[in-house]
């Protein structure tokens, strides 16, 4: 099977970008060129399947110097469930790997080909490659953080407070002990993006409040204060907040990051070297290599 492309023509926020209050041509094609390059510095494997579908793909860059104990930060795009490649997010690794973590851009399954509960079979599906494959790589699979942004995060979040997937893939019940959300909207029983569920009666099982069954050790959550993109920019705060809640209450140590900045940003921020959310990223990162 060929690999899928990372051509990024057809996404509707570059085909249709009157539809979004920012633009993302520049963002996938900085992206794509910035991953690229990333490829050149360290090594690499591109385009690594975990699923048998074309779309369950992984790219995961090693730093210079593996150890037995060395961390892996593991990455899922955003883009609505409709839209998004691995390819074009390997640059939030780089500064991870400069600390010697290791990092991995996943994708998953689009609408069409997928709807909900598809989006969480995939993070199961993942996570048992990870755990059976990493060592292969260097890298100790019971030393991970699993983020997101938008889409990618509603789905890590979904994932992480459920215990409805672990046994079956005879996975630890805490394989997701350490997440970071950024920028999504965990709350669909209002409104929920068409590329989500079929059946409007099913936006509960999308709603993560609503799937509380465990909860992650260690949550970092993300949001813009006004995040524009499309539609209301205030929805992430307005679900973010009573996830952070709940999680506190729960148990979980949380910390939450409330930035000026639009959709984008909360992508970005990831690696940015001075900001407090890649600290608290990293932190995440040793407190899972000393786990």
């Amino acid at each position: 099977m060929s690999p899928r492309s990372p051509d990024y023509s057809n996404y509707k926020t570059v085909t249709s970008p009157e539809l979004f209050k920012v633009k993302w041509e520049p963002f996938y094609r900085e992206g794509l060129v910035r991953s690229t390059a990333l490829k050149q510095s360290f090594k690499h494997f591109a385009d690594v399947p975990y699923g048998s579908s074309i779309f369950q793909t992984l790219d995961i860059y090693l730093p210079d110097d593996l150890r037995e104990d060395t961390s892996c930060l593991i990455f899922l795009h955003g883009g609505a469930f409709r839209e998004g490649h691995p390819a074009h997010y390997g640059f939030i690794g780089k500064p991870y790997l400069d600390r010697g973590f290791g990092f991995i851009s996943a994708g998953y399954r689009l609408a069409p080909e997928a709807f909900y509960p598809d989006h969480v079979d995939d993070v199961a599906v993942l996570m048992k490659w990870v755990y059976d494959h990493l060592p292969r790589y260097g890298l100790n699979a019971k030393r991970i953080v699993v983020s997101g942004h938008s889409s990618g995060a509603l789905m890590v979040a979904l994932a992480s407070v459920r215990t409805d997937w672990q046994k079956a893939k005879g996975l630890p019940q805490d394989i997701i002990n350490y997440v970071v959300l950024a920028g999504a909207n965990y709350d669909h029983r209002t409104e929920f993006p068409e590329n989500l569920v079929l059946n409007p009666s099913r936006r509960e099982e999308g709603t993560v409040l609503c799937n509380m069954q465990r909860v992650p050790g260690c949550a970092t959550i993300v949001f813009g204060v006004n995040e524009i993109n499309t539609g209301d920019g205030r929805r992430f705060e307005r679900s973010g907040r009573p996830l952070a809640e709940e999680l506190k209450a729960r148990g979980s140590n949380v910390e939450i990051f409330a930035l000026d900045t639009d959709h984008q940003g909360t992508c970005r921020v990831l690696c940015d070297e001075n900001s407090a959310v890649f600290a608290a990223v990293v932190a995440s990162l040793k407190q899972a290599k000393e786990r």
